[in-house]
């Protein structure tokens, strides 16, 4: 897939206002008025040539499969497109040169399968950056690596797993564009704990999911300290739920959270409500789950099923978004956004611009080099950029959402089956900074 754009829009223009300043930390002032930018590499495999005309590469790993995928991919598109200031599909360069974005898939299928979609986009030696994962377990000691292991900047819309930005696991060309899962934690620990009678909760992760496995624990920790008594079980992708369904009508807890992604999340929520014993038992479901696949597997028993995701109210107080960048979605698509990521995926794509503009500069005979690690110096000076999702800082962890409204939504009114008559029971923003602390 080829994505052409124009580097002199608005969102990308303020972007490299607020990196630009500090953003080569290894360049050569220049004369007032001269237009080149030099930097040096200090190995040749921090920089990138490229001749006369040749184009810039940037790449997107997003799965083909999951709303919050297809919709962040779109989100790249319009970033994009929007390069010259306009939702309008007009081709333009950065510094001359034509941006194409490669695209491999994201199959969500563990660290190995992410790795090697990488391994393909990383035959183009020229690549710069990439839009992804979908999938946490993607990226998480896969394709996260292999970017870095390349000097490859690795931009994720919805990797939230905690260890992806923990310290000493955090490889150091990855940065996370959506809030941290300890922030989704938190707000659906405390939903738990307002909930009358929810006094004991099981909790089903995907076995080798770091997404999963690392949100069903840190929940049942956070529920523990609230006096809730917190069962862990585990499933595989497509696996047989009869075993879960039998287990969870012995333990008859109070509450299910289900923190997995589709088919198998999916699944699992069928076959408990299509059961009598575990039919009433209330149940969560992470965003991954919170698609029209979900419902349609539980038909008519929605009562009490709840799933979080990003609170959409706080896109629709957005003007830029509400007015140009949401019917542009709608005009690609046919539809309207449901997920939220596309925000995140758009935000993403514009500062992964805007580093490359920053770290580009002249080289011989009309030629321009384009230094890797002043690319990603650029994404470490961002601070306080209004963004289409929120505010947007990058610390030195990775993560650069320092902040997040998550939602609770109650079925069937889901934004999978319908942005504009969206349920929220609950809602509650968090800091990345409190519950890092305890706070």
């Amino acid at each position: 897939m080829r994505l052409r754009s124009r580097f002199i829009g608005a969102a990308v223009l303020s972007a490299v206002t607020i990196i630009s300043a500090s953003a080569c930390s290894s360049s050569t002032s220049k004369a007032a008025g001269e237009t080149s930018r030099e930097s040096s590499c200090a190995k040749k495999a921090d920089c990138v040539p490229l001749g006369i005309g040749e184009p810039i590469f940037i790449g997107t790993q997003l799965s083909e499969n999951l709303a919050i995928g297809k919709e962040s991919l779109v989100g790249v598109e319009l970033a994009i497109d929007y390069l010259d200031g306009h939702f309008d599909g007009v081709p333009g360069t950065i510094d001359g040169h034509e941006v194409i974005a490669l695209s491999t898939p994201d199959t969500c299928s563990g660290s190995s399968d992410g790795a090697s979609a990488a391994r393909g986009l990383l035959a183009e030696k020229r690549l710069i950056g990439v839009i992804g994962t979908t999938c946490s377990g993607s990226a998480f000691q896969g394709a996260a690596e292999k970017y870095s292991d390349s000097k490859v900047l690795l931009l994720s819309p919805s990797n939230t797993a905690p260890a992806l930005t923990g310290e000493g696991t955090r490889p150091p060309y990855y940065f996370r564009f959506v809030n941290n899962d300890l922030i989704s934690r938190a707000v659906t620990a405390a939903f738990i704990r307002d909930r009358a009678g929810w006094s004991s909760v099981a909790t089903i992760s995907d076995i080798g999911d770091p997404y999963s496995n690392e949100l069903a624990d840190s929940l049942g920790k956070q529920l523990r300290v609230n006096g809730v008594v917190v069962t862990k079980l585990s499933s595989s992708s497509g696996g047989d739920a009869a075993g879960l369904v039998a287990q969870l009508a012995l333990l008859a807890p109070k509450a299910i959270f289900i923190p997995t992604i589709n088919p198998g999340c999916a699944n699992i929520t069928a076959a408990l409500r299509s059961d009598a014993r575990t039919r009433a038992i209330p149940i969560i479901v992470g965003d991954g789950c919170q698609e029209v696949s979900t419902l349609a597997g539980i038909g008519v028993n929605t009562n009490n099923l709840f799933a979080t995701g990003l609170d959409l109210s706080v896109l629709q107080s957005n003007d830029f978004y509400r007015t140009y960048f949401q019917p542009a979605f709608v005009r690609r698509t046919g539809v309207a956004p449901t997920t939220g990521y596309e925000a995140n995926a758009f935000d993403a794509a514009s500062l992964l611009v805007a580093s490359i503009s920053t770290a580009i500069h002249s080289g011989e005979r009309g030629s321009s080099v384009i230094n890797r690690v002043a690319a990603r110096d650029a994404l470490l000076k961002v601070a306080n950029y209004s963004g289409m999702s929120g505010q947007i800082t990058c610390i030195p962890s990775g993560d650069c959402i320092p902040s997040a409204r998550i939602g609770i939504y109650q079925a069937p009114f889901w934004p999978a089956i319908n942005p504009t008559t969206a349920q929220i029971v609950y809602s509650k923003e968090v800091t990345l900074l409190s519950v890092r602390t305890g706070g």
